[in-house]
């Protein structure tokens, strides 16, 4: 297996996946996911509007994105990274992810960060105390837009861990709404 270019440790899915993809379909996501493509159309024009239409700092997004990806421990989603995300977020960013808190983040993204983990981790982890302090840091309209970035990104991740989809490759992936296949 060639070496992983992620700066970040392997966690999640490797090999096969648990289903077998539509015959001629490229990709381990994309074929797997090909058994029911109206869904993914749906779901890559969703997801869409919530990065590219969004109000949430695409900093935070993008740190949130991979503090998802690492708490569900989604291989693909680790070794993805978005073309709406460049020039607000580097590689060196991901490096300290896994610990935010020692990381030099900024309190509003730490603040993110929390929630984020706590969101995906288990949902009734949140706490009040937690979203006030969202709340000191962002409006009402990207809390909404960082929960739905949560369940949406959660949920996709988690699809990848439990079917066992890894990527396609161990080099990073650049993901493009205009050309939306993973």
């Amino acid at each position: 297996m060639p070496k992983n270019t992620s700066p970040l440790p392997t966690i999640g899915p490797q090999g096969e996946p648990r289903l077998d993809p539509v015959p001629g379909v490229e990709g381990r996501f994309n074929g797997v996911m090909a058994w029911r493509p109206e869904l993914l159309a749906g779901f890559f024009e969703f997801y869409g509007k919530v990065w590219a239409d969004g109000v949430l700092d695409m900093r935070v997004k993008d740190l949130s994105r991979m503090k998802i990806a690492r708490t569900v421990g989604c291989r693909t989603c680790q070794n993805t990274r978005f073309v709406v995300a460049e020039g607000h977020t580097v590689e060196a960013d991901y490096l300290d992810i896994d610990d935010f808190e020692n990381g030099d983040y900024t309190e509003s993204e730490k603040s993110a960060l929390r929630y984020v983990e706590a969101f995906v981790t288990n949902p009734g982890f949140v706490t009040d105390a937690m979203v006030a302090d969202l709340r000191t840091h962002f409006s009402e309209a990207e809390i909404v837009e960082l929960s739905i970035l949560c369940a949406v990104m959660g949920g996709f991740a988690s699809i990848n861990v439990a079917l066992n989809i890894a990527p396609d490759t161990e080099a990073l992936m650049r993901f493009d709404f205009a050309n939306p296949t993973a």
